[in-house]
């Protein structure tokens, strides 16, 4: 278990866990959208949300140092699959999408620093937008 589904199980959530927890779904984006690219092409809109993970891994990367917390080796390709389709793609964003709103929705109904409440919120707001860009994109299929 990795990410927004480790987090879940966890009933002890510290600033550390949350922001492991944090870095570990980003990355699982990230790499869902590489995977995506690699099996469609230059194919929209992972071609566009992929940039956006990219900048959510490093503001994570910065709180991780700022709070001496070492940060996580990226092992994200141990928990996903090429997409064979379009659809299949999308409905992999969508689900992900959906699991890293309701994860930065948990970590933020504790009490957290000023700067990492503000990243949580950029990161969760960022996903609302990627989740309504794949819902529309697969509408138009």
């Amino acid at each position: 278990m990795y990410g927004a589904i480790r987090s879940k199980l966890d009933n002890n959530l510290t600033l550390e866990k949350m922001l492991i927890y944090a870095i570990e779904d980003e990355y699982l984006a990230r790499t869902e959208y590489e995977l995506a690219l690699k099996s469609l092409g230059d194919e929209k809109p992972f071609n566009s949300i992929i940039n956006s993970e990219v900048h959510h891994i490093n503001w994570l990367k910065e709180l991780l140092q700022k709070y001496n917390i070492p940060i996580p080796e990226d092992r994200s390709y141990e928990f996903l699959k090429m997409p064979s389709s379009l659809d299949e793609a999308l409905e992999y964003g969508i689900h992900a999408e959906i699991e890293n709103i309701e994860m930065y929705e948990r970590f933020l109904s504790h009490s957290l620093p000023e700067d990492v409440q503000d990243v949580f919120k950029k990161l969760r707001d960022s996903s609302k937008g990627h989740l309504l860009v794949l819902k529309n994109r697969k509408e138009k299929r």
